[in-house]
């Protein structure tokens, strides 16, 4: 049984709908929209668009779970699957009884690694099954974790204490953030085991503060257990600061945190030059090099972790760019994925 996606940290990637909203500016320009519209010519994106249930979906993931012992010998580690790589499990626009079907049948496949990634935090609590939400009931399944997308500082203090929330009271065994597109320098504010604390050094509660596990909320232990980097791919692509990604990759090396550096996207950095260099300057955008072959940008936004320097940027194309950081990959995964 083969790998069936080029997604570097996961093994398969499986789809019960196609279509979702965008909710932020990390959807600005979604991959998966562009495919819709180009293979099915529809428009599944949007509030009152329809979305598109995929037949196959099911079956798929069914499929891995018959093999998962084959490919665990294969490989060293149970199936890791992406639900959903082309919408969002926990959209407000899907038809319920798809979601209860895509589940159930989650549920069912306990020998994968079922990651869910979502951009809507907020609506896990009341779309998931209720046996799911309750411990007496079985509670939250063992072989499935929670990632939530955050591409920015703001998103980060908004949705990482609801994460975390969700994580202690329902008994999530591991959670993560998909930081992709890397929109800027984000401070995860990480105890040296890896529990965030908020902006007076206190474990996060719900709301950014501290909330005791007494009062059903996150406590002193709860920890984010993953953490993904990447930037940004595709014809508008926007580059990713060299420092906003080394800064995360430090604050997991330095709290515990497993990290995966996806990605640069379409562009790499070219040159390093020091804030005071007169020969760059900030914003400085010319296409000389290869007479418009690569775009090339003075970017600015280093400063706060590695000092304030400027980044000259290439837009090579995502295969040219690569995914070393700092000269190697970076391919960290939670125990949990084992």
């Amino acid at each position: 049984m083969t790998h069936q996606t080029k997604i570097e940290w996961c093994d398969f990637t499986v789809n019960f709908w196609e279509g979702c909203q965008k909710v932020g500016p990390g959807c600005d320009h979604c991959y998966a929209e562009a495919r819709d519209q180009r293979f099915t010519g529809r428009q599944h994106w949007g509030p009152h668009a329809p979305r598109r249930k995929v037949k196959s979906g099911v079956s798929k993931l069914l499929g891995i779970q018959g093999k998962a012992q084959a490919f665990r010998a294969e490989h060293g580690h149970w199936p890791r699957v992406f639900c959903s790589s082309l919408s969002d499990v926990f959209d407000n626009a899907v038809d319920k009884s798809w979601q209860i079907e895509a589940f159930a049948t989650i549920h069912a496949c306990s020998d994968t690694r079922v990651i869910l990634l979502t951009k809507r935090v907020g609506n896990v609590f009341q779309m998931i099954p209720p046996s799911w939400a309750s411990r007496e009931l079985g509670g939250w399944p063992k072989h499935v974790g929670l990632m939530i997308t955050v591409v920015n500082q703001e998103e980060a203090d908004r949705d990482i204490p609801k994460l975390l929330d969700l994580k202690a009271r329902m008994g999530i065994p591991w959670v993560g953030l998909s930081m992709e597109p890397l929109l800027g320098l984000v401070d995860l504010r990480l105890r040296d085991d890896g529990v965030p604390l908020n902006r007076w050094g206190l474990p996060l509660g719900p709301c950014g503060y501290y909330c005791s596990e007494e009062h059903g909320h996150v406590d002193h232990r709860t920890r984010l257990d993953w953490i993904i980097v990447g930037g940004e791919s595709g014809h508008h692509a926007r580059p990713m600061h060299p420092d906003w990604a080394r800064s995360l990759r430090d604050q997991c090396s330095a709290a515990g945190v497993p990290f995966l550096f996806k990605q640069w996207g379409e562009w790499v950095t070219s040159l390093d030059r020091d804030r005071d260099d007169p020969d760059w300057r900030a914003d400085y955008i010319n296409n000389y090099v290869d007479r418009g072959k690569s775009r090339w940008l003075n970017l600015a936004g280093g400063r706060g972790f590695h000092g304030e320097r400027f980044h000259v940027m290439a837009r090579v194309g995502k295969a040219r760019a690569g995914r070393l950081l700092d000269g190697r990959t970076w391919d960290q995964f939670p125990e949990a994925l084992s």
